[in-house]
């Protein structure tokens, strides 16, 4: 997709409601959607020979699944990519949000959503493309991480730019003396890791959507500035697999189920009096559990297994704090280990267990202002790649700046 193309359909959004608006100065608003960009390069280095990239994706009991979304990361400088968003309200009643990732070899529409902004009782919808609000990180874009990369769980498990989906969301501000956010979420269901759709023979075909995604958030009262979320999730959705066994490079057995995901997060912040976040205390966890049910549907290799049901499942979890040591600047710790469950068995035939893999991080970041960001991170990882223990050292500097009018971002 060509950024003509891109700022085209994101203008459109923006002045389709200025001709109804009756007042003037919100009719000159809307003509003036908030736009930005967000460069987001880096230095890496590791003393693996395949990239760090390459293992994560051969990680035992979370590999197979065939997934083409990784972009290749090399030794030395990379650019993640260049995040241009465009936001504006279209009138009183629906606002519009674009965001197009801009990588070296062509364009992606990360988010194409509209929202309401006037709907009675705390209602809120959402149609269009976005990041599903499942679990704590899900919805946030990568500039907003606290560290260069995804926890583990969240790379095996939904990948890359996580659970990112066409569909439609609707949420509920409950009224209580707390906070409390609960929604809904039908969406087509493409995840190449987790919910993901072939339709092609000998899999079935199936009409979208075909993911359902549920979650609660709550924020209970605490005294001063302190901050507390918590949070569960649910995704239940179809799911497809076309597996080489043989690794010829072509699939020789085809699979078709259903994905269950469940998740917890708790948050913790403190906002100190100080300047430029000095004190400031933040404090993550996420927990998510992966159960698959398929049904092998086709097998070259083996017919005896067409028909038979296996079951995968899979977890991992995440803890992160994150520290603001003076002024401007902060450190951080993230321990994260995936596969303490981590099995795999075919009905009257083979069980398979592996063990589970894991990473420590430490991070240093620098900001000289709002609009740039300076990061080191070190990370120490073991992970269990063909029944074999991979030690893996990772160094990564990273330079972020926002350039135009970037809003706050969410808690």
């Amino acid at each position: 997709m060509s950024l003509l193309a891109i700022f085209s359909i994101t203008s459109s959004l923006c002045l389709s409601g200025s001709a109804a608006l009756a007042d003037p100065l919100t009719a000159v608003q809307s003509l003036n959607p908030d736009v930005s960009a967000v460069l987001d390069t880096y230095w890496q280095t590791d003393d693996v020979r395949d990239s760090t990239g390459s293992l994560l994706e051969a990680i035992d009991g979370f590999a197979g699944t065939h997934a083409h979304e990784h972009h290749q990361v090399d030794g030395g400088f990379n650019m993640r990519h260049l995040e241009l968003s465009f936001d504006g309200c279209v009138d009183p009643y629906f606002r519009g949000t674009a965001i197009a990732a801009i990588l070296e070899d062509g364009a992606e529409m990360e988010v194409a959503q509209i929202e309401t902004l006037s709907l009675p009782h705390g209602l809120r919808l959402k149609v269009g493309k976005f990041f599903s609000d499942i679990g704590y990180l899900n919805p946030k874009h990568s500039h907003e991480w606290d560290f260069v990369d995804q926890p583990l769980v969240y790379r095996l498990l939904l990948g890359e730019h996580g659970l990112n989906e066409i569909g439609a969301q609707v949420s509920w501000l409950v009224p209580t003396p707390f906070y409390m956010l609960v929604g809904l979420e039908a969406l087509q269901g493409k995840n190449e890791h987790s919910f993901s759709y072939i339709g092609q023979d000998p899999l079935p075909a199936r009409d979208g959507p075909r993911l359902c995604v549920g979650w609660l958030k709550l924020a209970p009262g605490m005294a001063g500035a302190n901050t507390l979320h918590l949070g569960g999730s649910f995704a239940i959705g179809r799911h497809q697999e076309a597996r080489d066994g043989n690794e010829d490079g072509d699939p020789d057995h085809w699979l078709d189920g259903q994905t269950g995901l469940y998740g917890l997060d708790l948050v913790y912040k403190r906002d100190s009096t100080l300047p430029y976040g000095q004190g400031d205390l933040a404090i993550e966890a996420e927990y998510l559990y992966r159960n698959k049910n398929m049904r092998i549907v086709g097998h070259l290799l083996d017919r005896s297994l067409e028909g038979r049901c296996k079951t995968d499942r899979q977890d991992g979890y995440y803890i992160q704090a994150v520290y603001g040591f003076a002024p401007r600047w902060r450190c951080g710790l993230r321990w994260d280990q995936v596969g303490l469950t981590n099995s795999s068995k075919i009905e009257g035939s083979t069980s398979k267990s592996w063990d589970s893999s894991w990473r420590i991080s430490g991070s240093c970041d620098f900001c000289p202002s709002e609009f740039s960001r300076l990061r080191f991170q070190l990370s120490k990882a073991r992970l269990r790649v063909a029944d074999t223990a991979q030690d893996v050292v990772e160094f990564i500097v990273q330079l972020q700046v926002s350039i135009g009018a970037h809003g706050a971002h969410a808690f």
